[in-house]
């Protein structure tokens, strides 16, 4: 007898183990939701002309309290049969180039969610409406209730698709219900800002915001964003490339779109190391300032829709003729600090807001308070609490960087701590009288850290400050034998200019090895229409 490979169902209780997020099972319905309006788009068309909601209008409702997940929808609607085949797992839709894919994503989804779900649907030009709920602990025991039927008259002018999760198995709380949300406009961005798509989440409207305002304008008044066309593996591959005006890393990076569907993107996005380098990418210029989106239909997506299962060499392919196609971009957000435009320093206009923010400070009655304190701790006290500090953190934290300067034996061993000590402890805390160790350890609970360090030069710029100060500190320590603050500033002058020179010695590397992204000459023609 031969053997068979049996798939009880059972099967249907390790759905609630897939590695899906919130954000990615949710877009599951909607796909459905907007998959349905695309392909029925002349007769929804048609209705909706007379009736309120002239678009696609999906909401998405969760309540917390009540235990339920519900997502409407006004697109076509299921027929009796077509809800039949939305129910047979693993059973492809007749259209698979487009969100629908695997016959699998509303069941897996609606179970990873919650042990019951019910689909109530109406379909335009039909006469009733079809519900059916499943419960998943039934249907896995192999009872007959564990799908249950109903259906009731309706106008045959009403279209829609309700489901309703409960008994649901994750409950979602502030951070997670803020991600759902920044996610799931991420995802549809594409129909939001073409206005094909109204998106609620717990009744907030999600728009998507123009990123080409975010570009940085180049001397002849354009923004700085191209598109780009390419094959692999006999599929196109489209998009576009651009460059942050301010940098952000938050916002930098590419998104993977397919059927104008984000895969991965904002606020997770793509960074290819052959435009960002090592793995997610450093905290450097292109890490902070290149962005783009990139369609890649007719690539093999995961179950769960949230990457790409690249094959053979695909992944390398793409990576490869990304760098060729968008490394002038990438050289030119590379090298853009060290342009004539940013060497110019700020402008008088800015030099002047900042003095006047800072005239602002000295003259406030907080700074009087400040500068007229009557008591000030001893040096036994500072001496002490610094102890008390450095002692602490060094027995129970763990370093978020250290190496040495120079080698054995003459280098110096350093730690840079960040931590959330008390908002009353000072910003910065350095320990520099041993003669081979430097430890410095930064307030991240200090309100200036809090209030004011808020792109990312800034917060690249404080740590250095601080770091740098215990540097000269040790060097007075140690060459000048004496804590003189004139020689700690000259010290730290030095220590300061250690960033350029290494701008300065890294571009005069580059231009002896092979050149990056040049094989059309087209980085220096970016480079020229910024200036």
């Amino acid at each position: 007898m031969p053997l068979k490979l049996v798939i009880g169902p059972e099967a249907i209780l390790s759905y609630r183990r897939l590695a899906y997020t919130p954000w990615h099972a949710i877009a599951e319905f909607v796909d459905n939701s907007t998959q349905s309006c695309f392909d029925n788009r002349e007769a929804l068309d048609s209705q909706m002309s007379s009736e309120q909601d002239k678009v696609l209008s999906v909401s998405v409702v969760y309540d917390r309290r009540e235990g339920f997940l519900r997502v409407v929808d006004n697109a076509m609607g299921m027929s009796l049969e077509e809800l039949e085949r939305a129910l047979h797992v693993a059973l492809p839709p007749p259209r698979t180039d487009g969100r629908s894919k695997y016959g699998m994503g509303m069941k897996t989804a609606a179970c990873w969610l919650g042990n019951r779900w019910t689909i109530t649907t109406k379909k335009l030009g039909d006469d009733h409406e079809h519900s059916v709920t499943v419960d998943v602990e039934e249907v896995a025991a192999g009872n007959d209730g564990g799908v249950v039927y109903s259906k009731r008259a309706k106008p045959r002018g009403n279209h829609y698709t309700i489901l309703q999760v409960v008994e649901m198995h994750r409950v979602f709380h502030g951070n997670t219900i803020r991600k759902i949300r920044d996610f799931l406009r991420s995802m549809y961005r594409s129909d939001l800002r073409n206005g094909i798509l109204r998106l609620r989440w717990r009744e907030q409207e999600l728009t998507w915001g123009r990123t080409e305002e975010q570009l940085y304008v180049g001397k002849d008044g354009q923004r700085f964003r191209k598109e780009f066309e390419f094959e692999v593996d006999g599929k196109a591959v489209t998009g576009w490339v651009g460059i942050l005006d301010r940098g952000s890393r938050a916002d930098a990076g590419f998104s993977i779109l397919q059927a104008d569907r984000v895969i991965m993107g904002w606020p997770d996005a793509w960074r290819p190391s052959s435009l960002f380098g090592q793995l997610l990418g450093s905290n450097d210029l292109v890490n902070q300032r290149l962005l783009g989106e990139i369609h890649l239909d007719g690539f093999e997506v995961s179950h769960t829709k949230d990457s790409i299962l690249w094959r053979g060499t695909q992944e390398e392919e793409v990576e490869r003729k990304l760098r060729k196609e968008c490394g002038d971009y990438r050289d030119f957000a590379r090298l853009r600090r060290k342009g004539k435009e940013e060497q110019r320093g700020p402008s008088d206009l800015e030099v002047k807001a900042a003095l006047e923010e800072v005239e602002k400070e000295l003259l406030s009655p907080e700074m009087v308070d400040k500068i007229n304190i009557s008591v000030v701790p001893s040096p036994e006290i500072i001496e002490a609490n610094k102890d008390r500090i450095i002692d602490s953190v060094k027995g129970s934290g763990k370093a978020a960087a250290e190496g040495r300067i120079g080698s054995e034996p003459a280098g110096i061993r350093w730690k840079i701590f960040l931590e959330g000590m008390s908002p009353n402890d000072p910003y910065v805390v350095g320990e520099s009288a041993k003669g081979d160790e430097i430890t410095v350890i930064v307030n991240k609970s200090h309100p200036y850290w809090a209030s004011r360090l808020s792109t990312a030069g800034s917060v690249e710029d404080y740590p250095r400050q601080c770091v740098y100060d215990s540097v000269a500190e040790w060097q007075a320590r140690a060459k000048a034998a004496a804590i003189d603050p004139d020689t700690i500033k000259l010290l730290k002058d030095q220590l300061l200019r250690v960033p350029l020179l290494m701008e300065v010695h890294e571009e005069e590397g580059s231009r002896g090895g092979p050149s990056v992204g040049r094989e059309d000459g087209a980085s220096q023609a970016v480079v020229e229409a910024a200036h």
